[in-house]
């Protein structure tokens, strides 16, 4: 499966056969420079969009539509990797081929297109009442993060993990300019967005080309096809010369350490799928080296994991521990992972983190929605469509020796402990 470009009077278009299902998946992407000054506008943003429209005001009415055409379904999907900022509005409908009615993804297509370009305004704004509730749903957001202390510690130690990439990062609600979100800014970032931002639109499913050329060339003049730069996918990562260790006390409870890492080697795809085979066996599930020796081996910890991010090439470790075991968890992380920057990871456990990497693909093939996901993002990254059965090559191939070297190049950047008064 590969995707096949077309370019109709200007319109980036993307179709993805899909021949599994039933439905057709239609994903407007925008794509700009990251700024976190905007981060929350884009948020909120992506919701009232979906929320309403000037052609159906209420958000029942909009649902009435949606279910009158066999349960479309619409889906916003905004978020950053490196250093673009990614916004996604998708719609997931019945193929006609399978239905005695005519032009249902026509119309499908139109509540997307409605969507998008007809948003709800008064006075030529986006209504205050719409950003006014969300507002307070981020409000009510902060709060109940505070309140959770897994969500409140991961990003307190996400912000002093990505300290010296502020300017391409962000965390949502963004409590920096999160005051400074008005209708007025709203409205602006809208405007910049669809006039702006570089427009990519696929298709995904089991259809005809031609006849989707000429049913998209029908829909043109509600599009608003643009000149634009294509931004590229650059994920950075800037460290600092001395570690940066942070404890921060609470008033009881037990102790929480996050672990982030400067991996040292520039993202490319093989560097991508080496590194996720590291976390797998690092700490990626139960046979893993971090949850086999520091939690049931030595039982220093209730729980221990790591985590990799491909699309923001960043490393971390979390774990929750006593505080009278703080220092002995924290320094076997380290050994850990020092071993296996001298080679001692186990035959079996590599071949099962390969195998668990490679079931995890096979599970794509399930979902359309997935299988987009990874064409679209993989485009994004790499411009190339996602092939699964390259990618299991790819990761069956990955010698030890190679992910040794590798990982050689791996840091600590930053220590995040949330512990106790006591």
């Amino acid at each position: 499966m590969g995707i096949i470009k077309r370019n109709i009077l200007g319109l980036n278009l993307y179709y993805i056969p899909i021949k599994k299902f039933k439905t057709i998946e239609v994903f407007f992407v925008y794509t700009n420079e990251m700024n976190p000054e905007t981060f929350n506008e884009k948020n909120f943003l992506s919701e009232i969009l979906l929320d309403s429209t000037k052609k159906y005001p209420s958000t029942d009415e909009l649902k009435t539509v949606c279910d009158n055409l066999y349960g479309l379904s619409k889906v916003n999907y905004y978020h950053y990797e490196g250093s673009l900022d990614i916004s996604m509005f998708i719609i997931n409908s019945v193929s006609d081929k399978y239905l005695e009615e005519d032009n249902i993804f026509s119309k499908a297509f139109d509540v997307l297109l409605e969507m998008i370009y007809n948003p709800k305004k008064y006075k030529g704004l986006i209504p205050k009442k719409s950003v006014k509730e969300k507002l307070s749903q981020a409000e009510d957001l902060l709060l109940s993060m505070k309140l959770n202390k897994n969500t409140y510690t991961y990003q307190q130690f996400m912000r002093q993990y990505t300290r010296n990439c502020s300017d391409k990062s962000a965390y949502f609600p963004e409590t920096r300019y999160l005051k400074q979100v008005t209708n007025e800014t709203i409205s602006k970032t809208y405007e910049k967005m669809i006039n702006e931002d570089h427009l990519q639109v696929f298709i995904g499913g089991d259809f005809d080309f031609n006849e989707m050329d000429q049913l998209v060339l029908s829909k043109l003049k509600r599009i608003n096809i643009h000149p634009s730069k294509k931004y590229e996918f650059k994920p950075q990562f800037n460290s600092s010369p001395e570690m940066n260790y942070v404890v921060e006390k609470t008033s009881s409870g037990q102790t929480r350490v996050y672990i982030g890492y400067d991996l040292g080697f520039s993202h490319n795809q093989r560097n991508s799928l080496i590194m996720s085979l590291f976390n797998e066996l690092f700490g990626g599930f139960e046979n893993s080296k971090l949850f086999y020796n520091i939690r049931e081996k030595l039982q220093l910890s209730y729980y221990v994991y790591s985590y990799y991010s491909p699309g923001n090439h960043l490393f971390y470790v979390n774990l929750e521990t006593s505080k009278v075991n703080l220092d002995k968890a924290i320094n076997e992380v380290y050994n850990q992972l020092v071993s296996c920057q001298k080679g001692d990871i186990d035959d079996e456990l590599f071949n099962q983190a390969k195998n668990n990497l490679v079931n995890h693909l096979e599970t794509t093939v399930d979902s359309q929605t997935k299988l987009m996901i990874y064409n679209i993002v993989d485009y994004i990254r790499y411009n190339q469509s996602f092939d699964i059965e390259k990618r299991m090559k790819i990761i069956e191939d990955i010698k030890k020796e190679e992910l040794v070297d590798l990982i050689k190049n791996i840091k600590v950047d930053t220590t995040y402990v949330y512990t106790s008064k006591e």
